[in-house]
């Protein structure tokens, strides 16, 4: 009878589960066609204002807005992968332009050649995507193999900024007085060390230029050189070729003249953005950034006396007869591969692409920024007729921008033609970081010389490089049998529980005859575990063994992502060993945990706040604490250098020091010491009282009775929490993803931060994966030994 009945709600459950399964249906009720499209948060109002419009001129689509939830749109996009892996991505997403062709050549996006070829034969469109007057880089930059990957939006490039004012005190002024901007690397080099004032203490008051400050990077003086960074075939980097080590060169030495890369960051790390921007504010003279941060310049201080130029160029390429050098990005529309609705899509795209759209935008933002007082400046655009139409409406005949504003605008501009953009390459991703590993390693000499940097990185890059283009030959992994093989071991488990307990089990009392409500209880619990934990484990132990991005089927490799992991990894056995340094923290945490507790176990009044108060910052969301820390810890104003600059003592750099960088991060962990506290006051109330007053009668001290008593007693949370803390440590990584970004020199990339990028930054699902089972066996073993050990040490009330 049991069984049938278990039969029974079995079959009634999955009815009601299928009858509420959410309906993918192509078409809503109203009969609209749904239209999805994700974009940046700062997108999304005139997105929505050019959406209504859509919907109006085209009653059979509804679009609906999403925002993108990861922290970097082309770098980590973790909500995108996921929706393109189940069949569920937008239909449109604006993408960043430097990361989509890295996407691309993995399949994740369509080629928009057809829709274009389609669209050239037509002649009574509305809203037709022109690609012959427009910024040909832009196109070019999302372009792989002679397909175009997205509709490229808005445009920018970057230009020299350089406070007039500053310039003209320093005497570096042209024959006229006026101040005269560099022009050459010889000369930027020589007014970045005479704008670079410094206090009574030798440390940087204010700074003339940083390379790396605003945004420029090695790509930016690399290419100046004439450099390349992948070969015309795309198989080979070139990134340690003559012109980028002249380049590193260059950067390293200005730093060093500046008094080196510590003595700057330390002083760049109190800068902020919008109008604490350390260029309005006179700290620094000159930074090469976007042409858009002529908003923020004409938003909180319009009134600046300030200048724009090319980027200085090396003397040698002047004379060659080249023009100074920009780069360019900025965001493109693209149709997913597995998205529905692909006409629809492309409609879509051709109207937010349209120059009515993008008037309409403009125009939206310039009426917003009017009614709050505040002038405007609008970001460059794709088509070159709609630049020029910008630049006469909202700034040539814009009263209230000064002449500085329209001489920057007209020079982004004019300088579009001469832009680079980031090498077209499916490792686009793992070369962008190693250009900054190479530049830090240099900056920090870490090598004798920047071109032993270059030719590290270079061969990381090589190595990426060769795996992509020489794909294992192994079979193709047919998950559907897969599934079918996991579904049927979970029903013959199943039907074997419930044979044995209705027609074999003897000795049957009245709770084992319960065993089909017990099942029926737990059985939420053991359907979520075979289905979202059971099934994961063992996809993810398959894929350890495959090579898969998620956005291809998965091929067997056998234990070649294991070598890949222990020998080619560049990094691995250094995230390995920063996490175990984090180690170190785990009984400092206990010991302090355990003091507070026992300061708190004292019979005194208002107790019960203080233990709130201790208790507080464990249960603060990880985000804000640091945030909170990196204020704390900021070497020019934060709270903890002055504290130690009050007693006479110089601080150190913290986040910003290879060797404080993780002892920081031990420090604020301290902070959170409360979570354990409340487990140490728990076992402190339950040591027995007369324990203690049998060791005084006997005369015992109290390290006498801190030792002999209450250590002992406690042992079994000094177990608990030692284990906890140290599976904790192994976990450690939003401290690092908000506060550090594994900087500097990698010094704070742990574990998970580097498995987390291996799978969602560099696709490289089935690494990520051995890295994962590495890792549980490290934890599992330490656990197991721990178990062992505690037979020992760790003594249980009941004896």
């Amino acid at each position: 009878m049991n069984f049938w009945k278990f039969i029974t709600v079995t079959l009634l459950a999955t009815l009601l589960l299928w009858f509420l399964y959410p309906s993918n249906n192509e078409k809503t009720k109203k009969g609209l066609t749904e239209l999805t499209i994700w974009a940046p948060g700062y997108f999304l109002p005139e997105l929505t204002l050019l959406c209504k419009y859509f919907e109006k001129e085209n009653p059979k689509y509804r679009v609906i807005i999403g925002q993108n939830a990861s922290r970097n749109m082309d770098s980590d996009n973790q909500r995108f992968l996921c929706g393109l892996a189940g069949g569920v991505p937008p239909n449109v997403i604006m993408f960043g332009r430097n990361a989509i062709i890295e996407w691309a050549a993995r399949g994740a996006f369509d080629s928009l050649n057809k829709y274009l070829e389609e669209d050239s034969g037509e002649t009574n469109l509305a809203y037709p995507i022109i690609t012959n007057n427009v910024v040909q880089k832009a196109l070019c930059e999302v372009t792989y193999k002679n397909k175009i990957y997205g509709i490229p939006s808005t445009i920018d490039d970057r230009i020299l900024y350089y406070n007039k004012d500053l310039l003209i005190k320093e005497g570096l002024i042209d024959e006229n007085g006026n101040a005269k901007p560099p022009k050459t690397w010889k000369e930027l080099e020589e007014y970045a060390l005479r704008l670079t004032k410094k206090d009574q203490k030798g440390k940087i008051k204010q700074l003339g230029f940083a390379p790396m400050y605003g945004n420029s990077w090695l790509y930016l003086y690399a290419w100046q050189n004439g450099a390349k960074f992948i070969s015309p075939d795309g198989k080979t980097c070139t990134l340690n070729g003559n012109e980028t080590v002249e380049a590193l060169e260059y950067m390293v030495g200005i730093y060093d003249k500046l008094g080196g890369v510590k003595e700057v960051g330390t002083f760049q790390s109190s800068f902020q953005a919008a109008e604490l921007d350390p260029f309005l504010s006179d700290k620094i003279a000159m930074k090469v950034d976007l042409g858009d941060f002529m908003q923020v310049i004409a938003v909180y201080k319009p009134n600046m006396n300030f200048g724009t130029a090319a980027p200085p160029m090396p003397e040698k390429q002047l004379n060659k007869g080249i023009k100074p050098i920009t780069w360019l990005g900025g965001w493109c529309y693209s149709i997913p591969s597995t998205s529905k609705h692909k006409n629809g899509s492309w409609k879509l795209i051709r109207w937010l692409a349209s120059k009515k759209a993008r008037k309409l935008a403009i125009a939206e933002k310039a009426e917003n920024n009017a009614s709050q007082g505040k002038s405007f400046i609008p970001i460059l655009e794709f088509d070159n007729e709609l630049n020029e139409y910008i630049y006469n409406k909202y700034i040539l005949s814009n009263p209230q921008l000064k002449e500085p504003f329209k001489k920057g605008y007209r020079l982004a501009i004019d300088m579009l033609p001469h832009a680079k953009y980031r090498p077209n390459t499916p490792v686009g991703q793992i070369l962008w970081s190693q250009q900054i590993t190479a530049y830090e390693k240099a900056v920090y000499h870490k090598f004798d010389t920047a071109k032993e940097a270059l030719d590290e990185s270079t061969r990381v890059v090589q190595k990426a490089l060769d795996k992509f283009y020489n794909p294992p030959t192994g079979k193709i992994i047919k998950w559907k049998w897969l599934v079918i093989l996991y579904g049927s071991a979970l029903f013959i488990l199943l039907f074997s529980v419930i044979i044995w307990n209705s027609f074999f089990k003897k000795n049957k009392n009245y709770h084992s005859k319960k065993w089909f409500e017990g099942m029926l209880c737990a059985s939420p619990w053991i359907i979520g575990f075979a289905v979202f934990t059971g099934g994961p484990i063992i996809f993810s132990i398959i894929i350890s063994f495959c090579r898969y991005d998620i956005l291809n089927p998965a091929r067997w490799v056998g234990f070649g992502n294991y070598k890949w992991v222990f020998t080619q990894d560049p990094i691995f056995w250094k995230t390995f060993w920063n996490t175990i340094y984090m180690v170190v923290g785990v009984p400092i945490g206990l010991v302090a945990g355990l003091s507070i507790a026992l300061l708190l176990d004292l019979k005194l009044k208002g107790m019960a706040f203080y233990r709130t108060l201790f208790y507080l910052p464990a249960i603060v969301p990880a985000v804000a604490s640091s945030i909170l820390w990196i204020w704390i810890f900021n070497p020019t104003n934060g709270l903890l250098n002055g504290i130690l600059a009050h007693f006479g003592i110089a601080g150190p750099a913290w986040l910003q020091d290879i060797s404080w960088s993780k002892p920081s991060l031990i420090i604020m962990g301290l902070w959170g010491v409360g979570a354990g506290m409340i487990i140490w006051l728990a076992g402190i109330k339950n040591i027995p009282n007369h324990l203690y007053e049998a060791a005084d009668v006997d005369g015992a001290g109290v390290w006498s009775k801190f030792f002999n008593i209450t250590i002992p007693m406690l042992t079994p949370y000094i177990f608990f929490n030692l284990i906890m803390g140290l599976i904790g440590t192994f976990q450690i990584f939003a401290q690092s993803y908000i506060m550090t970004a594994g900087g500097p020199m990698n010094s704070t990339m742990f574990y998970v931060y580097h498995l987390f990028n291996t799978a969602f930054r560099y696709l490289e699902m089935g690494s990520a994966s051995a890295m994962a089972w590495f890792l549980f066996i490290i934890v599992f073993g330490l656990t197991i030994f721990q178990l062992w050990l505690s037979k020992k040490w760790v003594h249980y009330g009941g004896g």
